[in-house]
């Protein structure tokens, strides 16, 4: 049995888990208020984690790889670049010290590919990541719940390829 714990990393935490070809549970956590130190972000993200690894006990562990800081220039600040590349070190560290060692990035454009069929720009990407969950039959919350089930169905459709074929229009009509 393959348990997926797909994740989208940032001050709001988009995820998803379950096995192949059920239906996942889903949502989306923020590790602090706005404000709070990135200890304080890092030292719940540890623990909601661990919570996670006993609740659901996933074998693979996945989320988006963070872009590269020259992707961001002049958009991003110190602050920021910290947390999205802190969560996956302590998100990592966890999963390996509970004894988790699958543990996977996915890029980003390797996910909306697969996904919505076309990597776009990001807040037109977030509109129909979104559209395909829904189209799914997943209710969203937001963008980051959307993002992590869209690894999730990404990384389950890499174990079990026949999966892969469900987000394609065609072969979504049985699914309405």
């Amino acid at each position: 049995m393959s348990v997926i714990l797909a994740l989208d990393l940032a001050s709001r935490t988009g995820w998803a888990v379950g096995e192949p070809g059920q239906e996942p549970a889903h949502g989306s956590i923020q590790f602090a208020k706005p404000g709070a130190s990135h200890e304080a972000s890092f030292s719940n993200a540890w623990g909601w984690m661990y919570s996670m690894l006993a609740d659901f006990g996933p074998s693979t562990v996945v989320w988006e790889a963070p872009m590269p800081t020259s992707f961001n220039r002049g958009k991003s600040n110190v602050n920021t670049t910290t947390l999205l590349y802190g969560l996956p070190a302590i998100i990592g560290a966890c999963a390996y010290r509970c004894g988790l060692y699958d543990i996977r990035k996915a890029e980003t454009r390797d996910v909306r590919l697969h996904f919505i069929g076309q990597n776009p720009k990001r807040d037109r990407a977030k509109t129909l990541v979104i559209r395909q969950c829904r189209s799914m039959g997943w209710e969203v919350e937001d963008d980051n719940e959307a993002d992590a089930l869209a690894t999730w169905h990404y990384m389950c459709s890499l174990i079990r390829p026949q999966l892969a074929l469900v987000t394609t229009p065609l072969f979504q009509q049985g699914r309405r």
